[in-house]
């Protein structure tokens, strides 16, 4: 649906102006991101607003969009199932209470694979001359819960986490 709808915006686009710059291809390719992204947020905020933990969804949410910003990971095929994945999950995590001990022990495990792996960018579309510091901005994020103790953030940071183990290696592969 979303591939559908952004292949359709970038048409019309490119019908509008021929010898614009941009391929059609890479404008769909554009569409499809702020689509997926714009959709996420619209569903969580819903999702969150009527089972009354709006701001715990929208902060889930925040979190894993920024970690995710710098350390990467595996990405679904299909952009449906990306905006359903991450909804659920970030709806989810505010109904998760956790003790202070287990956001410790979380967040000690979150930084550790965040400290080996990160960031993974299976796939290298922009490497920036700034790359070389997204290690040292995902331990900073993670680190700065302990001084937080978010039961939301540490389970954002956890889900985060696991998306950059190895175990997807041919990350070009994608997902589902």
């Amino acid at each position: 649906m979303l591939e559908a709808l952004s292949r359709r915006i970038a048409a019309e686009i490119k019908r509008s102006d021929p010898d614009g710059p941009t391929s059609l291809e890479v404008m769909e390719y554009a569409l499809a991101i702020k689509l997926t992204e714009i959709s996420t947020i619209i569903f969580v905020s819903i999702i969150g607003w009527f089972t009354g933990h709006f701001f715990g969804a929208l902060l889930a949410l925040g979190s894993l969009m920024l970690i995710r910003r710098f350390s990467g990971g595996i990405h679904f095929s299909n952009l449906n199932f990306c905006v359903f994945f991450t909804t659920i999950v970030c709806t989810i995590i505010p109904f998760i209470p956790l003790s202070l001990s287990v956001i410790l022990i979380t967040n000690v495990c979150s930084l550790l694979i965040f400290i080996a792996y990160a960031p993974n960018h299976f796939i290298y579309i922009n490497k920036t001359e700034n790359h070389k510091y997204y290690k040292l901005i995902c331990i900073f994020i993670c680190m700065l819960n302990f001084f937080v103790q978010s039961s939301i953030i540490s389970l954002s940071c956890v889900v985060q986490s696991f998306s950059i183990l190895p175990l997807w290696r041919g990350g070009e592969r994608k997902w589902i």
